[in-house]
């Protein structure tokens, strides 16, 4: 018996003598000749953690309030089931994986100049936590709030943005290539709660053919290239986790099948949240989802005069983008690109992208790019609002192939307000003209009050052939299903409670209310009133009829009690 009992523990799956580890350089200051299995016996350095071997369920706690000037690389897999987590322990501030050292000797040049030397070529330099803009011209030129670097006599150079001297600043330049590597021979690992900050190219970076790899409550923060880089790889989830103003992607996926991005916050990158394919024939996004994300502000930060919320780079088959906020991004609000399909855009809400400095900006851009065709993509009950240059776009690959665009499905939108260009658009095939595209259906939206070319039908602006824009439903109609009426239009504002306040979902008397046309399960779940994003999404089944835009219409005496209104969940 006790035999059987010992080979039934020695060959079960279960983790049952997993240990917690413990990492402390700040508050009770470890030592690694620890054992490190207790808060009291905490082991001192990442180095100490890379260097140890570790065991599926194992967990490496680092001290919250602490700062460890080290690239964490992941020595170790876990198994499906029993990942080895790297998380935080204690209270106050996430514990920070830094890629940026401390310069504290600086040498006078002259006037406000001063320098010191490194031994890893910095990308990016700060000052009191703030970056530095980099003077590629030489350190002589250099002007207030600016760095230049000197390779051939290993230098930085800085002019401060009082022009004082950096003794009274905390003074930092990046030095690791990453803060955290994961890479696959590490399969089945979490991270959980940590900061990762100022590395000389990727916050995080997840390594090709990594499995099972998942993380949460990750903060991103000031790396030079992407917050966060997925390379190929399964099983992957990042969740609840904030990337911002770093130099690329806030968090970024290569040709990663199955990956979800989930309550994601991505702000002041150049890109929000990139799904990059291979233009040889990848798809970035094979059965990829993106859901109850929030992106804004992307691209607008000196130096980057572009950038998109969220963008789909070469996608194929199963991709879903829904229940996500975007606003205010520089270039395109969601932009599914290179896009054979299908794909799916469903209950999004993306306003007051692109300017005048960008020249563009569109709220849902759906584009073939390099690809022959387009065909199958739906877009469902999506509020789209203020763009710059264009409210929802369907645009086939250019210059037009036979079968182009074809078959793709726009139902129960809301596209309106676009400030210098048109709440629809629908090119290079995606218009039917026959031989290039056809089968593409567009019914039961709402583009707004009629006026001057709402409606762009085919056609480049400026090129050749010219654009063909229509003012009129009962015009535009008359070219895409033979007549007045036909496409079930909702041809007036709809009536949003608040939209400067980003409030966008229908009021009472609204004429989106009951206008759109019922959709098979899972798009029947929208959004509900006062949902805040990205932890606080609620959703409830569509009324009978449904609503267009994103919105479920809740009549204003069911919000307050909300004793009338089913909610399906709360994100």
């Amino acid at each position: 018996m006790t035999k059987r009992l010992i080979l039934a523990l020695l060959f079960s799956c279960s983790p049952l003598w997993a240990t917690t580890y413990y990492v402390d350089n700040c508050v009770s200051v470890g030592n690694d000749r620890n054992n490190g299995t207790s808060t009291s016996t905490p082991w001192l350095t990442i180095n100490k953690v890379n260097t140890s071997k570790f065991n599926p369920g194992d967990s490496i706690l680092f001290e919250s309030t602490c700062t460890w000037r080290e690239q964490l690389t992941v020595p170790s897999s876990g198994s499906a089931g029993s990942p080895i987590t790297f998380g935080a322990y204690g209270t106050g501030a996430a514990p920070i994986i830094s890629g940026a050292n401390l310069f504290t000797s600086w040498t006078l040049s002259s006037g406000s100049v001063y320098y010191a030397s490194y031994s890893t070529a910095p990308n990016q330099v700060f000052e009191d936590g703030g970056r530095l803009t980099q003077n590629t011209d030489s350190s002589a030129s250099l002007t207030a709030g600016q760095w230049y670097l000197d390779t051939a006599n290993s230098r930085i150079w800085v002019y401060l943005t009082a022009g004082d001297s950096p003794s009274g600043h905390t003074m930092e330049a990046s030095q690791r290539y990453q803060g955290i590597q994961i890479t696959s021979s590490a399969p089945y690992v979490t991270l959980s709660g940590l900061e990762v900050d100022k590395s000389n190219w990727d916050g995080v970076e997840f390594g090709t053919s990594c499995t099972g790899l998942s993380a949460t409550g990750l903060t991103l923060l000031l790396n030079f290239n992407d917050g966060m880089d997925v390379f190929p790889g399964t099983g992957i989830v990042v969740s609840y986790s904030t990337a911002a103003y770093n130099g690329s992607n806030g968090f970024q996926s290569y040709d990663d099948p199955g990956i979800l991005f989930d309550h994601l916050s991505a702000h002041d990158n150049f890109v929000g949240i990139k799904f990059n394919g291979d233009a040889g024939g990848g798809s970035a996004s094979q059965n990829g989802t993106v859901q109850y994300s929030l992106a804004y502000n992307n691209g607008v930060v000196p130096p980057n005069p572009y950038g998109a919320g969220i963008w789909a780079d070469t996608v194929g088959s199963g991709f879903a983008v829904e229940y996500n906020l975007v606003y205010g991004n520089n270039l395109a609000g969601i932009e599914i690109d290179a896009a054979s399909g299908p794909a799916e855009v469903a209950y999004n809400i993306s306003f007051n992208n692109g300017s005048v400095s960008s020249g563009q900006g569109y709220g849902i851009f759906l584009l073939a790019d390099w690809q022959l065709s387009m065909t199958g993509h739906l877009v469902y009950s999506n509020t789209v609002s203020g763009n710059y240059t264009g409210g929802i776009v369907f645009w086939g690959p250019n210059p037009e192939q036979a079968g182009g665009c074809t078959n793709n499905i726009a139902k129960n939108n809301i596209a309106v307000n676009t400030t210098a260009g048109s709440n629809f658009i629908a090119n290079s095939g995606c218009e039917n003209p026959g031989t290039n595209g056809s089968g593409n259906v567009y019914t039961y939206n709402g583009f707004g009050a009629q006026a001057s070319s709402f409606i762009q039908w085919g056609g480049w602006p400026g090129g050749s052939p010219p654009a063909v824009y229509y003012s009129t439903y009962s015009a535009w109609e008359g070219a895409y299903c033979g007549g007045a009426g036909c496409s079930h239009s909702v041809e007036s504002a709809p009536a949003f409670a608040n939209a400067s306040a980003g409030q966008f979902w229908l009021t009472s008397g609204s004429p989106g209310i009951g206008a759109g046309t019922p959709l098979s399960s899972p798009y029947n779940i929208g959004l509900l009133p006062g949902s805040t994003w990205p932890t606080g999404v609620a959703t409830g089944p569509t009324n009978t009829p449904p609503d267009i835009g994103a919105f479920v219409y809740v009549p204003a005496v069911a919000l307050n009690p909300p004793s009338n209104l089913q909610v399906v969940s709360v994100h």
